[in-house]
């Protein structure tokens, strides 16, 4: 049985316990019927902290996990290994730090955008900073097509 600890909204990845264990769940791709695939990975009760106090963290966190949801495709198991080597990135890495892990990952940069983050410090990979502008809800006019 699954009890959330803290979420934010529908899609942003929620903390949740999961038969005793501290998980977060990622919602990310479809299936063969084309319903969301759900992903989790075990976090500590740092992770789950510092997501629930940083909206910045968080949404990192969710562009940096949503390749991995993509390359699961519609029926493969997630590569939750690379998916708890982020946790720690992200959540401890000094604004320098993230900025250099966001230049060697793949990153969703259209839901970063959506959710505010300023456009032009994204240009100069300037990542952690740009996020310091997103807001909760995203705004996909924001994204240019």
């Amino acid at each position: 049985m699954r009890e959330f600890v803290f979420t934010r909204s529908n899609w942003m990845p929620s903390v949740m316990m999961l038969d005793g264990v501290l998980r977060l769940l990622v919602i990310g791709g479809a299936d063969a019927l084309h319903d969301p695939r759900e992903f989790t990975v075990p976090i500590s009760e740092e992770h789950g902290r510092v997501l629930r106090d940083s909206l910045p963290r968080h949404l990192q966190l969710h562009c940096a996990l949503l390749p991995l949801c993509y390359d699961a495709g519609t029926r493969r198991p997630w590569d939750e290994g690379a998916a708890a080597a982020l946790l720690d990135p992200v959540r401890l890495g000094t604004p320098d730090e993230v900025d250099a892990l966001f230049v060697r990952i793949r990153w969703d940069r259209r839901l970063i955008l959506a959710h505010g983050a300023s456009r032009s410090l994204l240009g100069r990979g300037r990542v952690a900073e740009a996020m310091q502008s997103a807001t909760e809800s995203a705004d996909w006019s924001r994204v240019p097509r």
